[in-house]
């Protein structure tokens, strides 16, 4: 009965693990700054494989690949500038704290939710540790 069982999930990591990765961009995204400074995301978006028959069925053919956009906010514009390969979500939420005069904690939710976020878009991934040098 493998076919019927869930995929193995990734294990769980604990607060401290989790702030120690180090954020990466999706090389796929591309980004426009507007003139208020907010930043705009455009990523492609791939079609479900059973709509892609369904369109093909009714006669649409294949659809061309679609881009999506979003759209952050100043705080989220923020924190996707602060994304550079390197540096750790530790170091991110203090920044984030510094800068806009939040409790530690406070800052470390708020920046865990949003990469978290982007993390479910497929904008960005985590890796384990920060590369030798890295911040």
């Amino acid at each position: 009965m493998g076919w019927l069982t869930n995929k193995a999930a990734a294990p769980l990591r604990n607060r401290g693990e989790a702030l120690a990765c180090v954020p990466v961009k999706n090389r796929h995204v591309r980004e426009q700054r507007l003139d208020s400074g907010e930043v705009v995301l455009l990523y492609p978006v791939t079609v479900r494989p059973w709509m892609a028959a369904a369109a093909r069925w009714l006669g649409a053919g294949d659809a061309p690949p679609r881009t999506a956009k979003l759209q952050l906010d100043r705080l989220g514009s923020a924190v996707w500038s602060m994304l550079d390969g390197q540096t750790t979500l530790r170091r991110m939420a203090a920044a984030f704290a510094e800068k806009h005069r939040l409790e530690r904690k406070e800052a470390e939710i708020a920046v865990t939710q949003f990469i978290r976020e982007l993390g479910r878009r497929g904008l960005v991934g985590l890796r384990g540790e920060s590369p030798p040098g890295g911040r």
